[in-house]
């Protein structure tokens, strides 16, 4: 598979910071996965999907397919969005809030879709978002101005737990005008 047809089919994928220790290897930069920092403590992957297993877009492929990091960017949320118009999600009730299903693989990813919050949620938490994303099929949410929210979100956190494939065990706001997440404090 070239870098061309790779870029083409990447989707976007949440994936931990990792530690602050030392990497376990270092790969020269051709070799690394293409990451990008959302600056807010959260990384997007580019990952293909072959069934069985998943495989990182490296920069090389990202060379060889004339794209930039940022068309891959928004190739690969584009990518995600039709995944999630073709799969449907399911939001079912949890305390206060909602918890989101989608596939197992990309749940914590679904907030990187604009539409989803901006329509298809929009009517669940009128007043903003705060969502907790621990691992890569975890995604719970509930309306900003709920009292006992933030303190249930981070008990689901603790029941969660981080699995895995672990994201970040931060509460994230979602500022409707920049259509960003942050971190939220209470």
């Amino acid at each position: 598979m070239d870098g061309q047809d790779l870029c083409s089919r990447a989707i976007a994928y949440l994936v931990t910071r990792g530690s602050n220790e030392l990497p376990a290897v270092t790969l020269p930069l051709r070799d690394a996965p293409v990451l990008t920092d959302l600056g807010n403590g959260l990384l997007v992957g580019y990952v293909v999907d072959h069934g069985a297993h998943f495989q990182y877009v490296q920069r090389r492929r990202l060379w060889a397919a004339g794209m930039t990091q940022a068309e891959l960017h928004l190739d690969a949320v584009a990518k995600l969005a039709t995944m999630l118009n073709d799969r449907c999600a399911l939001v079912h009730t949890w305390e206060d809030g909602f918890v989101v299903l989608f596939d197992g693989n990309f749940d914590a990813s679904l907030i990187l879709v604009d539409a989803l919050w901006d329509k298809a949620l929009a009517d669940f938490a009128p007043n903003g978002f705060v969502a907790a994303l621990p691992n890569k099929n975890t995604l719970a949410f509930c309306d900003l101005k709920t009292p006992t929210g933030s303190q249930q979100l981070r008990r689901f956190i603790e029941d969660a737990g981080v699995g895995d494939h672990p994201i970040t065990t931060t509460l994230y706001f979602r500022d409707p005008i920049l259509r960003e997440w942050r971190p939220h404090s209470v």
